[in-house]
């Protein structure tokens, strides 16, 4: 027998009992992507390449097998646009541009304190106050200038953008302890924590840990150290008054492909969680890989998160894909995608 040979049988006895496992226990990993709902996918393009310096990797059209699991007429359409941090084989964004059906912003004018649907996403930054003027000069606003501050063990200068369709960006500038093991990052790196800002940490954490199998990253709680200016907008005075309690969890308790939950204590306001669903624009949904999505359809049914949609489409560049989609407990969409082969995306 070849070394060749050799190769693709061990390929294959790694894939079935990768497959023969799955029926116990489903395997996530961080999130590859996140998709955005835009009214423009070339005006974000340009952001992204101008600004971000982030690269076209693939365009594609409508598929019908997608229109069917976002429960969209057939008379619908989109455009849509994979970009990347070059170099990079996760954080991406999907920009989608729907045509044929009514939208709404899923988090119109949202303040930082309302809950429901996804709140935002994460880039690292090299020069922040770069970034930020180039941004406002595209007419992007935020909830208040960058500022400085702690974040349990990190020291960051932070900006939270908004650009168009309500869609929000975390711009963060690591000052300590020094940022290693990010070689791609030169304007944007890629995108590698989501926010969502919820009505209720306890059923949130019960979904991502006990649901989903997720781990504790990072938790702090409290109120501002001094009253002033602050990433999240509230009034200086308040700063130091108002707790909240973040806890970020991931697959295996990284921060890459994360999500940060958000809960304040003393603030209310709207819940956009009914509007966080196709085609409506914003953050959209996160897209995580998965081994054994018919275990984890189970799992999600028996806690009570029947799947939203499931079945097979084409999505580019992993091939032919087993989606299942649901919606959390704080009406955010995620989407669970297999290789058809039963192996993760990139390990076959």
């Amino acid at each position: 027998m070849t070394i060749r040979h050799t190769a693709v049988l061990i390929g294959l006895v790694w894939c079935f009992s990768s497959f023969s496992l799955q029926a116990d226990e489903p395997k996530i990993d961080g999130w590859r992507e996140a998709v955005l709902s835009v009214s423009d996918t070339e005006s974000w393009v340009q952001t992204f390449e101008q600004v971000g310096g982030w690269e076209v990797v693939e365009r594609a059209k409508a598929k019908a097998a997608w229109l069917r699991l976002w429960k969209l007429p057939d008379t619908a359409g989109y455009d849509e646009v994979l970009m990347a941090n070059p170099g990079t084989d996760s954080g991406y964004i999907r920009l989608v541009q729907f045509r044929g059906v009514p939208q709404v912003q899923i988090r119109s004018n949202g303040q930082t304190w309302e809950t429901g649907g996804i709140f935002d996403l994460n880039v690292r930054v090299t020069d922040l106050a770069a970034r930020f003027a180039e941004l406002q000069a595209r007419d992007w606003q935020g909830f208040g200038d960058p500022v400085r501050f702690s974040f349990g063990p990190f020291v960051v200068r932070e900006w939270l953008g908004r650009g168009a369709d309500g869609i929000v960006f975390a711009l963060i500038q690591r000052e300590a302890p020094p940022l290693e093991g990010w070689p791609q990052m030169e304007r944007f790196s890629r995108s590698f924590n989501s926010t969502q800002v919820v009505a209720d940490m306890d059923a949130s954490l019960r979904f991502y840990q006990d649901v989903l199998g997720f781990e504790v990253y990072v938790e702090t709680e409290g109120p501002g150290e001094t009253p002033g200016p602050n990433v999240l907008g509230l009034p200086h005075n308040l700063a130091a008054e108002i707790s909240r309690h973040t806890v970020i969890v991931h697959p295996d308790g990284a921060n890459d492909g994360s999500v940060e939950l958000i809960e304040f204590d003393g603030l209310t306001g709207r819940d956009f969680a009914d509007l966080a669903r196709p085609p409506n624009l914003g953050v959209l949904m996160l897209r995580f890989p998965v081994t054994g999505t018919s275990a984890l359809a189970d799992r999600l049914r028996a806690a009570g998160y029947p799947p939203e949609a499931r079945g097979r489409a084409p999505l580019a560049p992993y091939g032919e894909v087993e989606v299942l989609a649901v919606r959390g407990p704080n009406g955010e969409w995620l989407e669970f995608f297999e290789d058809t082969s039963g192996c993760l995306p990139t390990r076959c």
